[in-house]
């Protein structure tokens, strides 16, 4: 970081020459600021760069000065096959599931029923606060005569749920999860691409899934989840009738809900993973996303100014941010958990999905 800095540092110097603007010598003067005291640099020193001169782009004059739109962002559609759950504190939540051991005996006559049993599992896991912060002098708010540092709410909101579509991904797709199912082998994991004959084995794979006293599953349908470069593979497959089932029709739509693409499953060259997972319930939570109770969403805020005008008047900037340091401080925050296991990582049902690594045909 201070080779980062310094190099920087250079580079400023060398463009400014020996007649630096008043903006190019502010520059200057703060990251040699940062250079100089990199070993004992504060969050609170380093704060106090954050002014109009680290803003030059925006600021610097020009004849017209507009912002485009942001990129159209690929977003996660988790919620559909996600099982969401709530923790009312800090403390972790247990979730039981429990059945009877055991069938049923012939008992003779005179003689007495075997005793049966009753079999108890249980998974537990909590939520934690995840936060950004951001900060910017009031003398930035007062230059924004295009407004565009309004928005830092909003973008401050929006980077939160991208954020999270990425963490709700990692949750499954991962490589402890991966390697144990694999190592498993079929009908838990498989290799093949998505190819209709594979996405076949995998359906007839979660149709063989029993529960702890070796009994069937039945999952009503499950749902096709997806990186985006198989989207219209996979569109072609259940939407062609003549695809799969001969001229009576595509059968596999009776039993895939839908497609879903994440974004953020990780793969290399031909190797394009994909899961199969089953419709989110409290019978079949295979990923579990728990929040806070009464918290839907990440939470922006702003920390309130401790200003107080006693004589004149000021800037509308200036009052809003803080009476030492004239600091206009944003946070967002979410409160979100999921299971953490050391062999499933966040997957909370291993009986309600599938994966196949897609390294062969």
């Amino acid at each position: 970081m201070r080779k980062i800095t310094q190099w920087l540092l250079d580079v400023a110097e060398a463009d400014a020459g020996p007649n630096p603007t008043d903006k190019q010598a502010a520059s200057i003067v703060a990251l040699g600021e940062i250079s100089k005291n990199f070993g004992t640099m504060t969050v609170g020193r380093f704060k106090e760069t954050m002014t109009t001169a680290m803003f030059s782009s925006y600021f610097s004059r020009a004849l017209s000065v507009a912002f485009r739109d942001h990129y159209e962002r690929q977003l996660g559609q988790w919620r559909d096959y996600v099982y969401m759950d709530t923790a009312p504190d800090f403390r972790d939540v247990q979730r039981f599931r429990q059945g009877m051991g055991g069938g049923l005996y012939r008992r003779g006559e005179k003689g007495e029923a075997e005793a049966t049993y009753l079999e108890q599992e249980y998974i537990a896991y909590g939520v934690e606060p995840f936060s950004r912060q951001f900060d910017i002098s009031w003398q930035v708010i007062q230059n924004d005569d295009l407004g565009a540092l309004q928005q830092v709410p909003q973008l401050m909101a929006e980077n939160a749920g991208l954020w999270l579509d990425a963490w709700v991904s990692n949750l499954y797709d991962n490589a402890t999860f991966q390697a144990t199912v694999a190592a498993l082998g079929y009908p838990w994991a498989g290799t093949g691409r998505l190819t209709i004959p594979n996405l076949s084995l995998g359906i007839n794979a979660m149709m063989q899934r029993t529960d702890t006293q070796g009994k069937r599953i039945a999952f009503p349908r499950v749902w096709l989840v997806i990186p985006p470069i198989y989207q219209l593979q996979a569109q072609t497959f259940l939407e062609n009738v003549l695809a799969f089932g001969g001229a009576g029709g595509n059968v596999l739509n009776s039993w895939i809900a839908g497609v879903r693409v994440d974004p953020y499953i990780a793969f290399a060259g031909a190797n394009v993973p994909w899961y199969l997972v089953a419709e989110p319930s409290s019978r079949a939570a295979a990923i579990t996303v728990a929040r806070m109770e009464s918290m839907t969403g990440p939470v922006v805020f702003k920390k309130s100014s401790d200003i107080e005008t006693m004589i004149g008047s000021a800037p509308s900037a200036m009052m809003m941010g803080s009476f030492a340091t004239g600091d206009i401080e944003y946070m967002v925050e979410d409160i979100i958990g999921g299971w953490d296991d050391a062999s499933y990582a966040g997957v909370t049902d291993v009986r309600a999905i599938y994966y196949s690594s897609g390294t062969t045909p």
